[in-house]
């Protein structure tokens, strides 16, 4: 029988996070994770200041700057109202990155894999959680056609939406918003900018294209959409996306150029949830306890900032620094005092974007 200080299920961006900060410290970990890396996901990968300080407590942030631009302006355009700013960071560097996650998860993954106390198994299907007197114990999982389990002290739940550790453990909710848009994305080849490196965000009405230049010479579009228009979009859905992108005015003509490389990408399945992160054996991090809409494209950096503010509890608790409710109700506090403003403000947005462009366009007497 294997045990470990710290079982992980997911081996991206919090899973990945939290192994490393802990492994670092001495303590026995083990990671799970279905996929076998290098590894996409299902992700849009704008991400800021926040994740920054992530990465460089991990030791990696300078190879993650190598990969793709620096965007220093947010391009806007608003109906029409066209208007471009530096970007503004009081808390870390006046810019934005986009990198992709087959790229970003596989850096995260090799810094893991330096790290002597962790234990990595990748192409495993997690089944079940264990359990010892109603607290979780460990996990069993299928790799490679046969069975195997393993223990230890806590089970992290970093595996995504559809987390199977946050199934098992059925986590009580603090909030949960219904599914309000539909997103899809591709990568092309050859799309000019005229904004210098931006970040670029297209409105018309509730709509929303963003564009944002990433790695490998690449340059992301999105597409969100209301999720009451999803049954006819996609009925055709790569006509659907030409059409949304075309229909942006100042988008079209570099678009007209463009070569779209590998298929569009994309769900009308992501609720806004929040659930508490903690309970008898296991935590969450990640998607697996927090998600909002991605239109406002705020995935990656609470998935890293959550993710190190579990690492610095569990620390707390493993050294014995702090009692276990204590720790982790430091964790669950710090977690919503992060996010709670800015998931509150995706949610109502996500219902009509037009709740932030008006007021945007009045602020900079545009209307």
């Amino acid at each position: 029988m294997s045990k470990y200080d710290v079982i992980i299920v997911g081996a991206r961006v919090a899973g990945a996070t939290i192994a490393t900060l802990l492994g670092e410290q001495g303590y026995r970990v083990l990671v799970l994770d279905r996929a076998r890396f290098p590894s996409d996901t299902l992700s849009t990968h704008f991400f800021r200041s926040p994740t920054f300080k992530v990465l460089q407590r991990l030791g990696v942030f300078d190879k993650v700057l190598r990969q793709a631009p620096r965007l220093v302006n947010n391009y806007n355009d608003v109906d029409g109202h066209v208007f471009t700013e530096p970007v503004t960071d009081t808390d870390g560097p006046s810019y934005y990155l986009c990198v992709r996650r087959i790229t970003m998860d596989a850096i995260l993954f090799r810094r893991m894999q330096q790290v002597d106390a962790v234990t990595i198994r990748q192409g495993c299907i997690v089944t079940d959680l264990l359990s010892d007197n109603g607290k979780i114990s460990g996990v069993r999982w299928k790799e490679g056609g046969s069975g195997a389990e393993a223990y230890a002290r806590l089970v992290v739940g970093a595996d995504g939406v559809r987390s199977t550790v946050a199934s098992s453990v059925k986590p009580e909710l603090e909030h949960f918003e219904p599914v309000r848009r539909a997103m899809y994305y591709g990568y092309f080849e050859a799309l000019a900018t005229t904004h210098g490196p931006a970040a670029e965000f297209h409105y018309r009405g509730n709509r929303l294209v963003y564009v944002f230049p990433t790695d490998g010479n690449l340059t992301l579009i999105a597409s969100s959409i209301p999720i009451e228009e999803f049954e006819t979009y996609k009925k055709n859905l790569p006509k659907s996306f030409f059409s949304e992108v075309e229909s942006m005015s100042t988008l079209q003509p570099r678009f007209a150029h463009a070569t779209r490389v590998g298929p569009l990408l994309g769900s009308a399945r992501i609720p806004g949830y929040r659930k508490v992160p903690y309970g008898d054996g296991w935590a969450l991090a990640g998607d697996s306890e927090q998600v909002m809409d991605p239109w406002s494209g705020q995935g990656i950096d609470q998935a890293s900032t959550h993710a190190s503010l579990l690492a610095d509890a569990l620390i707390a608790w493993l050294s014995g620094t702090s009692p276990w409710e204590t720790a982790m109700a430091d964790y669950h506090r710090r977690r919503n005092e992060f996010s709670i403003k800015t998931y509150e403000r995706t949610c109502s947005f996500a219902r009509d974007l037009r709740l932030l462009t008006i007021p945007a366009l009045k602020k900079r007497g545009l209307v």
